[in-house]
C-alpha cells in the first residue's frame, strides 16, 4: 500500500523553484492579457452606450462605467503583474478603442458626435480614471511598508535610532 507515502506528504507536492518561476510568469502574462481584453470589451460597450437616450435625455451609462471600471482594470493589471506600468496596457487599449470610436467609419457614421456630451466627457474622464487608479495604487504601495508592525519594513532611519550592539 502507498498509505505511508501519501499520508506523510499530505497529498501536496512542493514545486521546484524553476516551475514556480514559470508558473509565476504564466499567471503574470495571463493576468495582463485578461486585463487588456476586458479593457477592450468594456471600451466597446461604453462607446456603444454613449449615445443612449431615455425619454430624449442622454443617460451617462458609459461615463459611470468608465469611472468605476477603469481604475479597477488598472488595479487588476498591477495586482496580477506586480508592476505599476502594467496598468498602461489596458489603459492604452481602452484609449485606442475610444479614439477609433470618435472617428468616422468608411460609411461616414459616427458614434461619438460633437453634440454627444456623454461620449465626449467619457473620452476625457476615462484616461483620467486610469491615471487616478495607477496613482492610488502607487501611493498605497509607498505608504504600506511604513507600518511599524511590519517586520520587513525596517528602514535605515529606524536602524539608525537603535543602539549598536557592542
Amino acid at each position: 500500500m502507498t498509505d505511508g507515502a501519501a499520508g506523510s506528504g499530505g497529498g501536496r507536492r512542493k514545486l521546484s523553484s524553476e516551475w514556480a518561476h514559470r508558473l509565476d510568469i504564466v499567471i503574470t502574462v495571463a493576468g495582463l492579457i485578461v486585463a487588456t481584453l476586458l479593457a477592450v470589451a468594456l471600451a466597446i460597450i461604453e462607446a456603444l452606450y454613449s449615445p443612449l437616450r431615455i425619454g430624449g435625455v442622454r443617460v451617462p451609462v458609459s461615463l459611470l462605467m468608465a469611472v468605476v471600471t477603469n481604475p479597477l482594470l488598472g488595479w487588476f493589471a498591477y495586482a496580477t503583474t506586480g508592476r505599476r506600468l502594467a496598468a498602461l496596457l489596458p489603459a492604452a487599449a481602452w484609449c485606442v478603442i475610444w479614439i477609433l470610436a470618435a472617428g468616422r467609419t468608411s460609411e461616414g457614421d459616427l458614434i461619438i458626435t460633437n453634440n454627444n456630451w456623454v461620449g465626449l466627457l467619457t473620452l476625457f474622464v476615462g484616461p483620467l480614471a486610469f491615471a487616478i487608479g495607477i496613482y492610488v495604487s502607487t501611493m498605497r504601495q509607498r505608504i504600506a511598508p511604513r507600518r511599524p508592525s511590519d517586520p520587513a519594513s525596517g528602514s535605515s532611519s529606524s536602524n539608525a535610532s537603535r543602539p549598536a550592539d557592542s
